[in-house]
């Protein structure tokens, strides 16, 4: 084989060789990229769970304030408890919404939708992220 012919299709291996190797590199960032999606969606289901949660709370609170009005009988015990319960689920959400702050995304405080973690504004509603 001529050694022209020899060094073209070196380079063409060579070629192919890189080619592979960013086709290898780019299938790892897609996978790690659709797991990171996948973890955000799934803590974002359970901030809408306990977000959920609380506005039931809120509910039952109008109710027994509401009772406690007409019967003019004001137990405050189940009140405490249903506000404890509110403040836990409130911190349970934050906690959640940093775990994806460190993963890489941001989540406005106003609007909830997810920005990527070097956003200085939210691609919703527009506030600015504080650093």
């Amino acid at each position: 084989m001529k050694d022209s012919i020899k060094t073209v299709l070196d380079k063409i291996y060579a070629g192919a060789s890189v080619a592979g190797e960013i086709a290898v590199k780019t299938a790892e960032n897609v996978g790690s990229r659709a797991s990171d999606v996948y973890n955000v969606s799934k803590t974002n289901l359970k901030i809408l769970d306990l977000t959920t949660d609380i506005e039931i709370i809120y509910k039952e609170i109008g109710r027994l304030i509401y009772s406690a009005h007409v019967s003019d009988d004001a137990s405050t015990e189940s009140l405490d408890e249903m506000l404890c319960t509110i403040d836990e689920k409130k911190r349970q959400i934050e906690e959640l919404r940093e775990s994806i702050a460190k993963g890489g995304v941001k989540v406005c405080p106003s609007c909830g939708r997810e920005n990527s973690s070097d956003s200085n504004f939210c691609s919703g509603c527009g506030l600015t992220f504080e650093d």
